[in-house]
């Protein structure tokens, strides 16, 4: 057995080795700090081994094995091959328990084995290192105190010596130490958790760590990214409690995704989870036509269907709002009201009573009136209704548009809308605003009613009221002569034709205008027969004598026998060799109207000459006035009737004079009466004929029970006859049929005393239904209705002070002209008198002038010059003989 013992002595890191002999096994170990110089790491083995053996001779050495780490020169050099010393690079993957060695055996010639260990210390020179720099950590908020995560761990191959001592922040030490500790356990590395973590408080923290070793050396920073989960515990958060919006209905669908009517917004207090999703939640109406959507991540609300005020005004439903998660929600109310926008124009509803209804359609309503329908009868209302409402169209208005044919006036009026409380309508009521004639043009009316309402912009619509007249067999049958002359010569065959009467009847259907005739008496039918049907009579019985006969005849009307005419026919028979010619009518009557251009005709007389044709008969007009011009005028050949001057009516209503015939043969001279009546034209317009202003006060507190008062009457006169002179009134505003009643009459009655503010200004015109064209006053008259308890209200009535005030203008301007002419008076005696005194002066001298050549050239008495006057300017004179 061997004994070794190992000697170990570090100066200057050079190893000094003491040894005791050895036999077969020699065992060298040394030590050598890590870094030393490559110089000092060879070894004579000769010298390690000296002392050792008994053998001193030198022995070569050879290695037993190749080496990495050492190699022999010269046969006995230990020579270190690396070029450094290097501990943690030799003995990376060597280490046993913590030492590091190097061991190699070494062979001699002998049968002698060296074991070589080279002992290699440690010098703390690795500073501890972190593999990573940036690592990250989601830690979840809530979780309990002392809660630890893994964390990477720093590594230091220096020896345990020098290895890693411990771990410790670098930033924020105060703050992150009061939350987070480094617990270093065995070979890892925790982080405890000191306090629980709130996401909402902060979400995230950055950890500066670092680790030291034993030797204090610090290793690179490790930084440590902490985000905090949330752990979604709150609620999404709305920023109002509800949301009331109002938007008009005629918003633009289009630009809907343009312009979002309505944000909904929500908040999460949690730190993560603050995606919102937005939903509509409704469960009044299908969604297919429900009119709203909403942006399902940005809340944003729009319109997807038309709206429609007035099919439903205010939409309730609700928002939800939840978590991406779908773990927590909330709900909204929203409530959006619909603006009413003017969008529907007024209808026209017509009541009719059914004795005048006859069709209607969605644009005419046809309606039949009989023609003697009496003036102002009560026809039907006119119902406006407009679907929008009253806050928008606080008032609803109809007029008559047109009226067709322009020629006639319109046969009716709307008298007093009436404004309903219960629903946004106004009614009209239809009355007959003048008498009417189908057989003055009557027959048919085409009225274009339009409703209007005052919203922005207003609104209208239109329908045709289409009024048909009937017929009413009204006209009585008129002769077209009152007298008929028929002269017959005796000798004249049975079934001569004598002649012809003929009346007319006026009325518009033909049907009507059927007429029959007949004798009144019976006395001459057997001698002179009628055609019932067209009036022709004919001779039924041959005569031997002159004879006349007195016949009266009757137009009477087929369908109503109490409408008849009467006209005398006298019929003639004569010898032919004694007839004398006489006028065919015993009377002439035409009608003519006023102011037509002149000259024109208006009919003929001729005479029944029963004598040759060929002999000439004269006419001529036998005047009654011959101070003022004569109108008329006649053809002295053909009897043609003329007028030569303008007629006016309402001079002179109708003519009346007489035309004689001159038989050129015999000289016989026949006469006729001729009358000629004027016809009306619609020339003149309504006058008022009281005041143009005037003023009534009433009071409103004792009427509410009959609910009526009588405000006046007005009357206006037109000098025209007939429709041309019957007079209607009219309100200028339309809005005061309101509240007044205006009677054809002129009777002005305050019918509606709910929400009437006194005082109100009527102003009313007159209008005539002439034809063709009625007419206006041309001045219309105005009433102040006012309150009796407030009549500093009611406007003042100015026109006693304007006359007072005019009477005194007038009574200076009379002053002064009085004063001028007593001015001018003056001036003109003063003057005067200055004249009269100057000419005499002037009188003197010429006297004594001419008395001195009356000496020198005349022989005159002195007696008689001296008793002559003076001539001069106007004075008489005496004559003086030459």
């Amino acid at each position: 057995m061997h004994y070794y013992y190992h000697c170990y002595f570090y100066l200057f890191l050079f190893p000094i080795i003491c040894t005791y002999d050895c036999e077969e096994v020699c065992n060298i170990t040394l030590s050598v700090m890590e870094n030393t110089s490559i110089e000092k790491l060879q070894w004579n083995l000769n010298d390690l081994i000296y002392n050792r053996t008994s053998s001193l001779e030198y022995l070569q050495f050879s290695l037993s094995n190749p080496s990495d780490y050492f190699e022999i020169e010269l046969t006995k050099i230990l020579k270190f091959r690396l070029i450094e010393l290097d501990r943690e690079k030799i003995c990376k993957n060597n280490l046993l328990n913590d030492e590091c060695s190097l061991q190699l055996q070494i062979f001699t010639q002998t049968s002698f084995i060296i074991i070589f260990k080279m002992i290699i210390l440690d010098e703390n020179d690795w500073k501890p290192l972190f593999n990573q720099d940036y690592i990250y950590l989601n830690i979840r908020e809530n979780l309990p105190i002392n809660y630890r995560v893994q964390l990477p761990i720093a590594y230091d191959y220096d020896s345990i010596q020098y290895n890693i001592d411990h771990y410790e922040f670098i930033n924020n030490i105060e703050e992150i130490e009061k939350l987070f500790q480094l617990e270093k356990f065995h070979d890892e590395l925790r982080l405890k958790l000191l306090k629980k973590l709130n996401c909402e408080l902060k979400n995230n923290y950055q950890l500066y760590i670092i680790a030291i070793d034993k030797g204090g050396l610090k290793s690179n920073v490790l930084h440590v990214n902490v985000t905090v989960g949330d752990l979604n515990e709150y609620q999404p958060r709305f920023n109002q409690r509800f949301y009331h919006k109002g938007i008009p209905e005629n918003i633009s669908i289009i630009n809907s995704f343009s312009s979002p009517i309505l944000q909904i917004n929500a908040t999460d207090d949690d730190c993560y989870d603050k995606t919102i999703l937005y939903s509509i939640l409704n469960n009044d109406i299908p969604n297919d036509i429900f009119p709203f959507e909403i942006d399902k991540y940005t809340g944003l609300m729009r319109v997807k269907h038309q709206l429609d005020y007035e099919t439903i005004s205010t939409y309730r439903f609700r928002v939800k709002a939840s978590n991406l998660d779908q773990i927590t929600s909330s709900m909204v109310p929203i409530i959006i009201d619909i603006l009413d926008v003017n969008d529907n124009q007024p209808l026209i509803q017509m009541n009719i009573l059914n004795e005048y209804k006859l069709n209607e359609n969605n644009d005419n309503f046809i309606i039949n009136i009989n023609e003697n329908i009496r003036l102002g009868q009560f026809i039907g209302t006119i119902l406006i209704r407009d679907m929008d409402s009253t806050m928008i169209n606080h008032h609803l208005s109809l007029k008559i548009l047109s009226c067709l044919p322009l020629t006639l006036s319109c046969p009716i009026e709307l008298d007093s809308g009436m404004e309903n409380n219960i629903f946004n309508s106004t009614t009209y009521v239809i009355r007959t605003s003048r008498l009417l004639d189908i057989e003055l043009g009557d027959e048919k009316f085409i009225i274009i009613l339009e409703a209007r309402d005052y919203g922005d912009p207003p609104l209208s619509s239109q329908r045709h009221l289409i009024i048909n007249i009937n017929d009413e067999n009204d006209c009585t049958p008129k002769f077209t002569q009152l007298n008929y002359q028929f002269r017959v010569s005796y000798s004249s065959p049975i079934g001569f034709f004598i002649g012809q009467v003929q009346a007319d009847d006026d009325d518009y259907s033909p049907n009507f205008r059927l007429i029959q005739y007949k004798f009144l008496e019976n006395d001459y039918q057997d001698v002179i027969s009628i055609d019932v049907n067209n009036g022709s009579l004919f001779l039924a019985k041959q005569l031997s004598t002159e004879m006349k006969l007195n016949i009266t005849v009757r137009a009477i009307d087929v369908h109503n026998h109490s409408l008849y005419d009467q006209a005398n026919i006298e019929i003639f028979l004569f010898d032919e060799t004694t007839c004398l010619p006489v006028f065919r009518q015993t009377i002439y009557v035409f009608n003519t109207s006023e102011h037509q251009m002149i000259p024109y005709e208006i009919g003929q007389v001729n005479v029944d000459n029963c004598l040759l044709s060929s002999i000439p008969i004269s006419y001529h007009l036998i005047k009654e006035d011959s101070l003022s011009p004569f109108p008329f005028s006649i053809d002295s050949h053909t009897g043609i009737i003329k007028v030569i001057h303008e007629l006016d009516r309402e001079i002179k209503s109708f003519y009346k004079f007489h035309i004689s015939s001159l038989h050129s043969k015999t000289q016989q001279l026949t006469q006729i009466e001729i009358q000629i009546n004027i016809l009306d034209e619609n020339d003149h317009y309504p006058i008022f004929n009281n005041l143009h202003k005037e003023y009534i006060y009433i009071s409103t507190h004792h009427h509410h029970q009959t609910n009526k008062i009588f405000i006046t009457h007005i009357h206006a006169i037109d000098a025209d006859v007939g429709l041309n002179g019957l007079i209607n009134y009219y309100f200028t505003n339309k809005d005061h049929y309101k509240y007044f009643h205006l009677y054809p009459n002129g009777s002005i009655i305050l019918y509606n005393l709910n929400n009437v503010h006194l005082p109100v200004r009527l102003e009313i015109y007159a209008r005539d239904q002439g034809y063709p064209r009625p007419l206006n006053s041309k001045e219309n008259i105005i009433i102040y209705v006012c309150d009796i308890y407030k009549r500093h209200e009611c406007p003042i009535n100015e026109s006693p002070n304007k006359l007072r005030r005019n009477f005194y203008l007038g009574s200076i301007f009379i002053m002064i002209s009085v004063v001028l002419i007593l001015f001018i008076i003056i001036i003109c005696i003063i003057w005067n008198l200055f004249m009269k005194k100057k000419l005499r002066r002037k009188e003197n001298n010429k006297s004594y002038s001419y008395q001195i050549e009356a000496r020198k050239n005349l022989i005159i008495s002195d007696s008689l010059y001296d008793l002559s006057p003076i001539i001069h300017g106007n004075h008489r004179s005496k004559c003086l003989v030459v």
